[in-house]
């Protein structure tokens, strides 16, 4: 009878190794071939709308150039702006919601209606000097502006009272 002789590391290694290396070698060029076809895809728009989620989740192009100058939002509310440093008329200090001018100071306070997510600012550019407003209002819809909220304005910057944010 004869002994066989015990296989050394290196060589089992160079055994296991050779019954391995076809599959890898297949699943290695079936990768790049993966890689070479999605890169392919990518390269059309139809492609990328199919393999990226990010061009997918941008969704579509609108029609129209021009945007929309009012929210979309249902529940309309009112908020009241004051002019706190000057207690008369200031027809030339304007009321803005969403770039439209819509009020001007003929009286003191200003009411507006607005819904959410209306941007609303006081526009005081043709008049000199710094002019402080409230805003106020007594719907506990509206999460923001907080009743009481300050805003300041002058010749160089409109005062920004903010996107309004109706809680739902």
């Amino acid at each position: 009878m004869e002994q066989r002789r015990r296989l050394s590391y290196e060589e089992r290694f160079l055994k296991a190794y050779g019954k391995l290396e076809g599959p890898l070698a297949r699943i290695v060029l079936l990768g790049f071939l993966l890689i070479l076809v999605a890169q392919v895809l990518l390269a059309f728009p139809g492609g990328r709308q199919l393999l990226s989620m990010t061009d997918r989740l941008e969704g579509a192009r609108q029609t129209g150039s021009v945007m929309p100058t009012a929210a979309q939002g249902e529940e309309t509310t009112k908020v009241t702006i004051t002019n706190v440093d000057q207690q008369q008329a200031m027809p030339s200090i304007w009321v803005k919601l969403n770039g439209v001018p819509v009020a001007n100071f003929l009286q003191p306070e200003v009411t507006v209606p607005v819904k959410d997510g209306d941007l609303l600012t006081v526009d005081s550019s043709s008049v000199e000097g710094v002019f402080r407003f409230q805003v106020d209002h007594n719907n506990p819809s509206i999460s923001y502006p907080v009743p009481g909220t300050l805003v300041e304005s002058n010749e160089d910057r409109a005062a920004e009272v903010g996107p309004i944010h109706l809680m739902k």
